[in-house]
C-alpha cells in the first residue's frame, strides 16, 4: 500500500529532503511541497532500501488530499470509509484541513486504517493516526526539523543511517510484549499513539487526542441490539474485503474468527474466493480446534483448507530473508508459516483474522465484573454473584469479596490501571533491574471500572500488537473486529451486557447465535496456541540456542546466557507451567535484530 513520508523545517540540501525528492520522482508518487516542508505518498514500487517493491494490488488506495480552501496542504494514506450511512462506502474525496485541526472531527466522520500529515498556512505540522492504530506513524527530530514516515525502513532510508536500538525498550518488550507507548525499539524515534494528533510549531511539539475510548465508553451503557451488531460487523468486513479476488481467513473455530468467517461469507461476491484455513500441528496444542473449524465451514458451505504445520513451527528458518519489521512481534518467529500462507493465498489476497475480539468484547476474568452489576442493578446484582457461584467454581463469599474490593477501589479513586498491566513474571535471566514501564495508559481509562479500563487498555494494546504484514507480506493483515465502528459499539455496551455468569463476549455470541454451530457460539473453553511455541523449542532447539548465545541482548548485557539456556531447556521439556512468553519474546527480539543487522 502507499506509504506516507515527509519532513518540516529542513533545508532542501539536507539528507532527508534530498532523498525524499529522489523517491518522489518514482512514477505514481503524490507530493505536496511548500517552503521547508514536503509531504509525499509513495507507491509500493518506490525503491526504498529494506522494503520489497511490488506492483499495486486490488484494494490499494491513492492518497487522499488534505485541503485548506483551494490549496492542497497534505495527504492521508491508507483506507478511509464513511461513518455516516453505509459504513462500507469508500471515502476518496478531499479531507478539509480543519478536520485534522478540530478535536475529533476526522474520526467522527471517517474510519479505517490511515495516517495523515498536513501543514497549516502558519507552518504548523499536523500528524494524525487512526484510532485503532492499524497504520503506524514514526517521527524523529533531525537537525532542527522533523522527519516522519509510516514504515521504519522508509524512515531509515530517509535518514541515511539506522538509529541504535533502544535496549531499555527492548527489555520491557521481553516482559510486556507490545503495548501502547510512544517509544519504539529505536533510540530517538517516537511513534504517534493511535487516535492522536501531533502538532509541531517551530521548536514546540505536543500530542492531543482526536479520539478517546474512555469518552465513548462514558457516554454509553446501553444494552446491545444483536441485529445492529450483525450489520455493523458485516459492513466493516465488507469494507475491508473490498474487491479482493481472494479472501484468506485464519479460522480456529472459536467465537471471534468464526464470527468474522460468517461476516465474510454473508457478503461474498460471485467473483471472490473464500479460503478459510486452519493450521494443524502434530502435537503440543492446548486444544485441537480443527473439528470446530470444520463445523463452521460446513455450516457456511465452504471448504476448510488444513495446513500441516509440522514443518512450519515457530523458529523454523524461512526460505527467504526475514522482513525488516517496524518492531519486534511474537508473530515474527512464525516467518516460515507466514511465507507458506502467503504463497497459498497469492499476492492479491486479503488476509483476515479474528484477533482483538477478546479485548473488544471482554474476555471473562475474575469477579471484578460483578461490581458493575452491583452498580447498575443495586441489590439485584447480588443475584448475579449467586448465579456465578452456582455456575462456576468460585464460592459466593469469595466473589462478593472481589466485587467489594473493586467497589472500594473506585470509591477511593484509586486507578484501575498501572503501567505494568501487561507484565509477565520477570525472568531471572533478564537484567538490569526493571527500568520502569514505557506504556502510555489511555487517557481517562484508569478512572473507570476495572473491567471497562481493561477493555480500553486491551483495545489500545492492539494498536502496537496488530499483525502488520506478517501473515501477508504484500499488505497489512485485517482484523474486522478491530474496526472503529465495531469497537465503538462494544464501548457503548454496558459491562453487564458484555459479561455475566453465563459467559463473556455476550453481544457477539448473541449476534451470531443460530448462524454458526453452537460449538463456536457457546463454547466455554478457549483454545490456545501456547503449546505450538513449546513444541517449537523442542524441534528448533539449535536455532533457539544460537539466538540466545550469539544474540544482541546477551551482547548488551541484557541477558544472562546460561540462565536463559536453562529456561529454554526447561520450557522445551514442559517443566514450565503455562506459556513462557518472556522467553518467546526474547527470541522474537533476536530475530528482529538479525533481520536489521545480520
Amino acid at each position: 500500500m502507499t506509504q506516507l513520508a515527509g519532513y518540516v523545517d529542513l533545508h532542501p540540501d539536507q539528507r532527508p529532503a534530498r532523498r525524499l525528492r529522489e523517491l518522489v520522482g518514482t512514477a505514481g508518487s503524490v507530493p505536496v511541497e511548500g517552503n521547508g516542508w514536503l509531504v509525499a505518498g509513495l507507491p509500493p514500487s518506490a525503491p526504498v532500501a529494506g522494503l520489497p517493491a511490488r506492483d499495486p494490488l486490488p484494494g490499494d488506495d491513492a492518497p487522499v488530499p488534505v485541503v485548506a480552501g483551494a490549496a492542497n496542504r497534505g495527504l492521508l494514506v491508507g483506507r478511509l470509509f464513511h461513518l455516516d450511512g453505509d459504513l462500507s462506502r469508500r471515502s476518496t474525496e478531499p479531507v478539509p484541513l480543519d478536520w485534522l485541526d478540530h478535536d475529533g472531527a476526522l474520526p467522527r466522520r471517517r474510519w479505517g486504517r490511515y495516517a495523515g500529515a498536513a501543514v497549516r498556512p502558519d507552518g504548523t505540522l499536523l500528524l494524525v493516526r487512526d484510532p485503532i492504530g492499524h497504520l503506524p506513524c514514526f517521527h524523529v527530530p533531525y537537525q532542527g526539523g522533523l522527519v516522519f514516515a509510516t514504515r521504519m525502513a522508509l524512515l531509515v532510508d530517509l535518514l541515511g543511517e539506522c538509529p541504535d536500538p533502544d535496549w531499555d525498550r527492548l527489555g520491557t518488550f521481553v516482559v510486556q510484549g507490545p503495548g501502547p507507548t510512544t517509544r519504539t525499539a529505536w533510540q530517538g524515534v517516537s511513534q504517534l499513539p493511535p487516535g492522536t494528533r501531533l502538532r509541531r510549531t517551530g521548536w514546540e511539539t505536543g500530542r492531543e487526542p482526536l479520539w478517546s475510548a474512555a469518552a465513548v465508553a462514558s457516554a454509553g451503557g446501553a444494552d446491545p441490539d444483536p441485529d445492529a451488531l450483525r450489520e455493523t460487523l458485516r459492513a466493516c468486513t465488507r469494507a475491508w474485503v473490498g474487491s479482493a479476488p481472494v479472501v484468506a481467513l485464519d479460522l480456529s473455530g472459536g467465537l471471534d474468527s468464526s464470527a468474522v468467517a460468517w461476516a465474510v461469507h454473508a457478503d461474498l461476491r460471485a467473483d471472490q474466493t473464500f479460503h478459510p484455513r486452519y493450521v494443524s500441528f502434530p502435537a503440543g496444542a492446548s486444544l485441537d480446534e480443527r473439528p470446530l473449524a470444520g463445523a463452521v465451514t460446513r455450516r457456511l458451505g465452504s471448504e476448510l483448507l488444513v495446513v500441516d504445520g509440522g514443518d512450519l513451527l515457530p523458529l523454523t528458518p524461512p526460505k527467504g530473508e526475514l522482513p525488516r519489521a517496524d518492531a519486534p512481534q511474537l508473530q515474527f518467529t512464525e516467518a516460515r508459516l507466514n511465507e507458506l500462507l502467503a504463497e497459498q493465498a497469492g499476492p492479491a489476497a486479503e488476509a483476515l483474522g479474528g484477533g482483538g475480539g477478546d479485548q473488544v468484547f471482554v474476555l471473562k476474568g475474575g469477579g471484578d465484573y460483578l461490581a458493575d452489576h452491583l452498580r447498575r442493578r443495586g441489590a439485584l446484582g447480588l443475584v448475579e454473584a449467586w448465579r456465578e457461584s452456582r455456575h462456576g467454581l468460585t464460592p459466593f463469599p469469595q466473589l462478593l469479596a472481589a466485587a467489594g474490593r473493586e467497589l472500594r477501589r473506585a470509591r477511593r479513586r484509586e486507578p484501575a490501571l498501572t503501567g505494568h498491566d501487561f507484565d509477565f513474571p520477570r525472568p531471572a535471566w533478564l537484567s538490569p533491574p526493571d527500568p520502569g514501564s514505557p506504556l502510555d495508559l489511555p487517557a481517562g481509562a484508569a478512572e473507570l471500572s476495572a473491567v471497562r479500563a481493561g477493555q480500553i487498555l486491551g483495545i489500545a494494546y492492539w494498536g502496537d500488537a496488530v499483525d502488520r504484514e506478517h501473515r501477508n507480506p504484500h499488505r497489512p493483515s485485517i482484523y474486522p473486529l478491530l474496526s472503529q465502528p465495531v469497537v465503538e459499539f462494544a464501548l457503548r455496551t454496558s459491562v453487564p451486557a458484555l459479561v455475566d455468569h453465563t459467559g463473556d463476549r455476550l453481544p457477539l455470541r448473541r449476534a451470531v447465535r443460530g448462524l454458526l454451530p453452537g460449538s463456536a457460539t457457546d463454547a466455554a473453553v478457549k483454545g490456545s496456541y501456547a503449546g505450538m511455541y513449546q513444541l517449537a523449542l523442542r524441534h528448533n532447539a539449535a536455532v533457539a540456542r544460537e539466538l540466545i548465545m550469539d544474540g544482541r541482548c546477551a551482547e548488551q548485557g541484557l541477558v544472562d546466557r546460561e540462565a536463559a539456556l536453562a529456561d529454554l531447556r526447561a520450557t522445551g521439556r514442559g517443566f514450565v507451567r503455562g506459556p513462557n512468553w518472556p522467553l518467546y519474546n526474547l527470541l522474537a527480539v533476536e530475530l528482529w535484530c538479525r533481520a536489521w543487522r545480520p
